[in-house]
């Protein structure tokens, strides 16, 4: 149940997933070459903030199979994150959007660098429970990495009737929200569904596409709940309730960006599983980007959010979705996460029978089951 077996190995494996890198975001705003190692491109950037901490080779090294890759296009205005929107317009190629249609164009560049990548051999795009099947027998040779995508924001998609089309081109997940969105309430932005949004979370279910449901507001979660979704998952959230905020300290993101007990527990009865995202203010409240002397670790607050997730929904539905080099990188992540190198360290904090099902095995379960043939 815990563990997970390559088809066709001679012995038991442990296929890394993370459930939310933003792959395309991160190369095409940073002007990063994720053919390079992580230490080639520190040594190009010689950055202060956001240091890289991810590359294909040492994703490759480090046994990481499959990603939910996002499809990510900022708006121009988000109503929280105004230090991540400074921080980004100084990198080389950001770009953000005013319209639905500046949004899909974004997201369709994002969708041909990853068919780029794919055709270079780089990565390998799965969409259905036979194309994850013949990755990963293929990834037990040659660890190339197998990528899902997962649209973060529905904003690019135009209009509901376009949901068949971004099928085609391989969108298996979809999150309504980042900030709020045309389709749904988000973080910052409290609300339900727009009636759009009711119409489309209804062709998603139709269609067979997970529903993510972080950064989506409470309101419009239980929306979506009641409307019925094929899958439901949160790729990249953390507890509300380990995250209440001492009186004299600010925020960086609104606390609705965070799940509460009852979104869990729900995420649970429906089957689905949870992403613990590794940045260091979904971690500990008292660490802020302009506070920084709290030390984080996984050895302390991660496991507190692990077991906390885990007593409301199992093991078997907790993973990783650590949203790392998206703004966040090194210095901005747990002390013992230098590198993707370092998801190993999250056995450390686990019960041992459940540490493949956390480091990869459960998203992969889900997979198997919410992917179409």
């Amino acid at each position: 149940m815990h563990d997970y077996m390559l088809p066709s190995s001679g012995h038991s494996v442990v296929p890394i997933v993370d459930a939310h890198l933003d792959l395309a975001y991160n190369a095409m705003t940073n002007g990063r070459d994720l053919t390079r190692s992580v230490a080639e491109i520190r040594v190009r950037e010689v950055r202060q903030t956001d240091i890289a901490t991810l590359s294909f080779p040492d994703l490759a090294q480090a046994g990481v199979a499959v990603v939910f890759a996002s499809i990510y296009a900022m708006p121009a205005n988000p109503n929280f994150a105004q230090t991540l929107l400074s921080e980004a317009a100084s990198r080389p190629h950001f770009a953000v959007y005013h319209t639905p249609e500046e949004a899909e164009a974004l997201a369709h560049e994002q969708i041909d660098l990853y068919e780029r990548w794919r055709d270079d051999g780089l990565v390998r795009l799965i969409t259905g429970r036979s194309t994850l099947a013949a990755h990963l027998e293929q990834w037990a040779a040659d660890r190339t990495l197998g990528l899902v995508l997962l649209m973060e924001g529905a904003d690019p998609i135009v209009r509901v009737e376009d949901l068949e089309r971004w099928w085609q081109r391989g969108l298996r997940i979809i999150g309504l929200s980042w900030a709020g969105t045309r389709y749904a309430g988000g973080t910052g932005a409290p609300g339900g569904l727009t009636p759009t949004g009711r119409d489309l979370v209804a062709a998603m279910r139709e269609r067979g596409v997970i529903l993510d449901t972080s950064h989506l507001a409470e309101e419009a979660f239980w929306e979506a709940l009641d409307i019925g979704a094929h899958a439901v998952i949160a790729s990249h959230s953390n507890a509300r309730a380990l995250l209440a905020l001492p009186p004299d300290i600010q925020a960086d993101v609104p606390s609705d960006r965070h799940l509460t007990d009852e979104m869990i527990s729900a995420i649970g009865t429906h089957d689905g599983v949870i992403g613990l995202n590794f940045l260091n203010d979904f971690l500990e409240p008292r660490w802020t980007m302009a506070r920084r002397e709290v030390p984080v670790t996984f050895a302390n607050q991660g496991r507190r959010m692990l077991e906390h997730l885990a007593s409301l929904i199992g093991w078997h539905r907790v993973g990783i979705g650590s949203d790392v080099d998206a703004g966040y990188g090194r210095d901005e992540t747990p002390q013992e996460f230098d590198t993707v190198a370092d998801y190993v360290r999250l056995r450390d904090v686990v019960p041992p029978e459940a540490q493949a099902g956390v480091l990869g095995g459960n998203w992969l379960r889900l997979l198997q089951r919410s992917l179409p043939d």
